[in-house]
Parts: C-alpha cells; structure tokens; sequence
C-alpha cells in the first residue's frame, strides 16, 4: 500500500503545473450541512473539478456520517473519499490459546482515492507488525498489501442511504515469521450506510477467497453504529459501537492448526472448517475539522476466544481527508 501510496502523491507532484489549466473552479455536489466539528468547520477547499468530475471530491452529501474504526483492513465504508488513514492496533492472544499466548502490534497507512463521484480505489493493507507469542517467540516485519476498487451502485441522498460493492486483492508477500505470507486472497464485498438524522448505521459483508487450497474461505460481516447525540455541546463526537463475526467455511492445507488468522492474515489452518468468531467493540469517533477526525475503540471476543486468535484488542486511527 505504501507503493501505490508513494506512486499516488509522485503523479500529483509531477502533474502540479498543469493543474491551473485542468482545475475548474466551479464546486462540486455540496457537502452535507448536517456535519458538525470539534476544531473548525471551515474547508480547505471547496471541491474543484479536477480533470473529470469528481475526481478526489468523491461521493459529496453524508459528511454527517462516522467512519468504522474496528476491523479496519475489511470493513470498508460504503462511503467514496480521498484521504490516509493512520492505523495503530494492539493485540493479545489467550493464554490458553494454540499460540499460548502473546501480543501483535501494528502500524499501517491507508490510502483511498475517488475517482469519480461513485468509483474509487482502496489499498487497505500494509505496514509493519511487531509479534510476540509463547509458542512462535518474536518477530517483527512487513505485512502483506492488498488493495482493490470500490463502486457506490445505490445513491439516495434524500434517504441518507448508499450500497457500495467492491473487492480486493491481498498479494503473496509480507515476512513469513510474522504470519503474513503464503496465501493470495480475493476479497469481494458489499457494504451500505443508511442515516436517521445523527444516528447511522453501516455494515459490510466480505467474502475472502484462497486462490489456492493452501488457504481458508473465510465469510465476515461487521455492524456499525454512532450516535452525535450532542451537536451543540460536542460538536463532532459520537460513541460508536460494533460487531464483527468471522466464519471458516474451509480448511485449508498451509498449517497443523486449529486456530485460523482472525482478520491480522490467512493461515491455512487444517482444522478450523465450521468454526466463528464473534467480537464486539466500543468506542468513539471525533470529527475535529472537515479533514481530520480521530477514533478509538477496544473489542473483545463474544465467542471462541480460547479456540482462535483473539484475546482483546485496542484500535485507534487519524484520518486525513481531502
């Protein structure tokens, strides 16, 4: 991710003297004015077309919403945005668990680039994991890249309602002592995010495919909902609470484990066909300015939390959006 990163920001500079004959200065679609903001709610820019319409600008009109936090490399919001996103996530494992216990931390950057208003590409998986295990001891590298496209299919501004479909492709690379090589996936989803006033709901459901037999098919789902309960005196907060389900509907023939990946990687695991995990989180987001918001949640495991990889964990983010 970091590549397509780099090779994004490398066009723009190269592309930058040109810009005052492609920009034209009339707005695009304007954002919501339902959407409220710690900081300031001034803009640093008001949306020009850039080459073809929407290109940046992105899906205009549900600023009111609040991204996801939980689940971050799967959970793709509905809603089509230019901007990086800045993960940190801290992870345990049970004790009790096949890798007797341990911790992960991760350090990613997300990048999204909408290019159209509907249309928009997504490179959600990178950055360098820190692992720690009684059973595999420590390590530490880079993670796998996986990206892909997005495409809003339903728009109804009038109803606070959008339905996105997209998929993703995580490449066979990353450090193998940190779990995070071995296995092509593609990822197909659909996701939605309808509003009530300043409650909103998002969910997601993916669909990660081996393109081998060394890995699991594995189906997850994730819920989300926020609530600005108060505008006036919290302008740009609101708590958030998740659910995250993740089911093995395949072994796969990479690993003797009966423990699968859990979202962090797909370990093949020989004996995990029919299992789940269901987990939970709660926290919050805060929109500080039209551009910046910052969210934080910690989760916990509902289910198989001594049969798979998930003791707790602590998900936090800085999004920075055009």
């Amino acid at each position: 991710m970091l590549i397509l990163c780099a090779a994004a920001l490398s066009a723009l500079a190269t592309t930058g003297s040109n810009l005052e004959t492609t920009i034209n200065l009339n707005p695009a679609p304007s954002a919501s004015a339902e959407a409220s903001y710690l900081i300031s709610d001034k803009r640093l820019h008001d949306d020009p077309k850039i080459w073809w319409d929407g290109f940046l600008n992105g899906l205009r009109g549900f600023e009111g919403f609040f991204d996801p936090i939980g689940n971050p490399i799967y959970f793709e919001s509905p809603l089509n945005n230019s901007g990086l996103r800045l993960i940190y996530l801290h992870h345990t494992f049970d004790d009790k668990s096949q890798l007797q216990g341990g911790n992960l931390n991760i350090i990613a950057l997300q990048l999204r680039v909408a290019l159209t208003e509907r249309l928009g590409l997504i490179a959600t998986k990178d950055g360098y994991s820190m692992l720690s295990t009684g059973a595999l001891g420590d390590a530490e590298g880079w993670n796998a890249i996986a990206g892909g496209l997005k495409y809003a299919f339903y728009v109804d501004k009038e109803s606070d309602l959008v339905v996105t479909g997209g998929v993703r492709y995580m490449f066979d690379t990353g450090k193998d002592a940190i779990l995070q090589s071995g296995v092509q996936e593609l990822s197909p989803f659909v996701s939605f995010a309808k509003g009530w006033d300043r409650f909103h709901l998002m969910g997601s459901l993916t669909d990660r495919i081996p393109l081998d037999d060394d890995g699991n098919n594995v189906l997850q789902w994730d819920l989300h909902a926020d609530w600005e309960f108060a505008p006036q005196d919290l302008p740009g907060f609101a708590p958030v609470l998740e659910l995250h389900g993740l089911h093995y509907l395949s072994d796969g023939t990479r690993t003797p484990l009966a423990v699968g990946g859990l979202d962090y990687t797909n370990l093949g695991s020989q004996f995990v066909e029919g299992s789940a995990v269901i987990w939970a989180g709660l926290g919050a987001r805060w929109k500080l300015t039209p551009h910046i918001s910052v969210g934080a949640t910690y989760e916990y495991p509902l289910t198989n939390r001594k049969a798979d990889i998930f003791g707790d964990r602590v998900t936090a983010d800085v999004t920075f959006t055009w």
